[in-house]
């Protein structure tokens, strides 16, 4: 009987000596991942502050203070590393330490703020690679970069914006529109007047395309314009203030004798057209529709805004008759 009584209190003490050696694991496990995250080892520290969480499990309550400490590290190695990755713009190689962030934070329920941090990050980086990607013609990686930044800040515009290009690249019409209006609106919101001309010339040069190719056509001695016509209308749909389109609808509209018309689309052109020969152009067709409607001096104020050739020739010899 007292054999049996030593025998028990010889396991109870086993018990504890090991408990307090597996304790004694864990907090020197714990030490050296935090010396590993302060000399920036952060996949190691990481290591060893899993390997803590699976040590502090075994032992039970006792080593339930060991496991919280470490959980609430990992974010933040996550983190730190994360931020030395950006600090170098290597931005592609933040991404996954970033969303490990957030994760882990998340199933650990601790490091709020960090998590916060690295989700105000993340959907810029998003969209970084998702641009990165589009200009390597990878538009399935990109369109999956747009969406996850859109999935974490729904009113961040430039990701609408790198959708509509991604569509504009793979001629879905349809598909890059609603992404540049929304796009568009997002900047609206914002007052970013920059990103409305980027997407607007975006636009522009989708359907200008088909607006050449459909001038090229024309049958000389057939004179149809009605091709060019709905290829205008169809950019003057996506962006009313199309100075391509408009120029071409106001070079049809003089060639079909439709002067007020011309003068309409004319003058819009110029009010929206940047480029000296375009403008040029547009000044030209303006100029010959107020010659046709018999709006001399118009006429002669729209020719001499004509710079450059070979409009201006033309415009020049316009004036010989109708100008002083």
């Amino acid at each position: 009987m007292k054999f049996r009584v030593l025998a028990i209190l010889g396991g109870v003490l086993l018990t504890t000596m090991l408990s307090a050696q597996t304790l004694t694991d864990v907090i020197n496990e714990f030490n050296t991942g935090v010396e590993k995250l302060n000399s920036q080892e952060y996949d190691i520290s990481i290591e060893h502050f899993n390997q803590v969480i699976t040590l502090a499990e075994q032992i039970g309550d006792e080593g339930n203070d060991m496991k919280s400490q470490a959980e609430n590290m990992i974010p933040s190695a996550y983190y730190r590393q994360a931020t030395v990755f950006m600090k170098r713009k290597q931005y592609d190689n933040a991404i996954p330490f970033l969303e490990k962030t957030v994760e882990t934070a998340t199933l650990y329920n601790n490091n709020e703020e960090i998590s916060k941090k690295a989700n105000k990050y993340l959907p810029q980086l998003y969209v970084r690679e998702g641009n990165h990607e589009w200009k390597n013609k990878s538009y399935d990686a990109a369109l999956a970069y747009f969406d996850k930044a859109l999935g974490l800040k729904e009113t961040l515009y430039q990701a609408h914006q790198g959708k509509g290009m991604v569509y504009l690249d793979m001629d879905e019409a349809d598909m890059m529109l609603e992404s540049f209006a929304k796009a568009k609106a997002g900047a609206e919101a914002k007052g970013d007047t920059k990103t409305i001309d980027k997407v607007n010339r975006a636009i522009d040069s989708y359907y200008n395309k088909f607006i050449t190719e459909e001038m090229e056509n024309v049958d000389p001695e057939d004179n149809d314009y009605s091709y060019v016509i709905e290829a205008c209308e169809n950019a003057l749909g996506a962006n009313p203030n199309n100075p391509r389109a408009l120029y071409h609808m106001a070079l049809v509209s003089n060639k079909t004798s439709r002067y007020d018309s011309a003068i309409s689309y004319a003058q819009k052109a110029v009010q929206n057209e940047k480029d000296p020969l375009w403008a040029s152009a547009a000044n030209y067709e303006l100029g010959l529709a107020y010659d046709k409607s018999a709006k001399y001096d118009k006429a002669c104020e729209a020719y001499r805004l004509v710079t450059e050739d070979p409009f201006l020739a033309k415009a020049e010899k316009k004036m010989v008759d109708i100008c002083d």
